[in-house]
């Protein structure tokens, strides 16, 4: 029965490089790195880079980590361990994409800007250029935990292009709200780049949220995790019709994957979600 599911889908959705909106003819390879952040934050970042090294003997053409890879700290303890952007610890990072050739979307780090700090994401380019960072506009504050009391809150999405490829990012519990997803996807985004940090045991709601964002949207959702006895771990690649193509358990490592932006419209064609949404219903609603 799977088998004959997977022959029907290859002949609706079939792989095929071609060209996109936009004229840009691409698959792309996707490498997440999954850790558990230890005490030494020292340790975290090398860690880290060694994965990504580790990694660019793939080509990968983006490397994402983890939200908190360098330490996970209490939101009132996070002003200890900020750093400015740019700075000399992202250069280190920006020195590792050089070296790996590779765009890196640095999952998430303790930002201080001003009298602020920010749950900050930052972007870069294959030569090590800072492109864009991305600051948490939803703070955890449920389950008892008031992600709020030490981070300032972000306000606005960021959009990016790199090697032809538009794409958005958001961190973890961001997941949780599909508006930023849909202003994504309406802003022309292939794929969202979701750093997390996704606390035990909702891993039930993780896998559900990730898929249904992709789904929604008919967009491409990639997410990297902590894992360890604290967070879900399940990293995984979405693809527009919600099924994930690669994903991991609770292993520290990486992982990689190739997407073909193809796809998207061939889904788009057969299930117009953003053609047939009506908007006007929501306005009146909110008149």
């Amino acid at each position: 029965m799977h088998f004959i599911f997977f022959l029907i889908y290859c002949n609706v959705f079939p792989f095929t490089r071609q060209y996109i909106p936009g004229g840009y003819m691409k698959e792309y390879r996707l490498c997440g790195v999954q850790v558990e952040t230890g005490k030494s934050p020292r340790a975290n970042v090398e860690k880290v880079l060694r994965l990504t090294r580790e990694a660019a003997s793939f080509k990968p053409d983006f490397v994402v980590y983890p939200e908190m890879f360098e330490t996970v700290a209490k939101p009132e303890e996070a002003v200890r361990h900020t750093h400015k952007v740019p700075s000399d610890f992202t250069e280190e990072i920006a020195a590792c994409a050089r070296e790996c050739s590779t765009n890196i979307i640095a999952g998430s780090i303790f930002e201080k800007d001003g009298d602020c700090v920010y749950n900050t994401a930052v972007v870069f380019d294959r030569s090590g250029q800072i492109i864009g960072r991305y600051r948490k506009m939803h703070l955890f504050d449920a389950f008892g935990y008031g992600e709020s009391k030490g981070i300032a809150r972000g306000e606005e999405p960021l959009v990016c292009e790199l090697d032809g490829l538009r794409f958005g990012v958001a961190i973890c519990y961001d997941i949780r709200f599909p508006e930023i997803f849909r202003y994504y996807a309406l802003k022309g985004v292939r794929v969202v780049f979701v750093p997390a940090a996704f606390f035990q045991p909702n891993h039930d709601h993780w896998v559900l949220n990730v898929r249904s964002r992709a789904l929604d949207n008919t967009i491409y959702v990639m997410t990297c995790n902590q894992t360890g006895s604290r967070f879900v771990g399940r990293s995984m690649v979405t693809n527009p019709w919600g099924i994930p193509i690669a994903s991991m358990g609770l292993e520290e490592g990486f992982f990689r994957t190739d997407v073909d932006l193809s796809l998207i419209e061939h889904i788009r064609e057969k299930l117009p979600f953003l053609e047939n949404r009506r908007f006007d219903v929501c306005r009146k609603q909110n008149e």
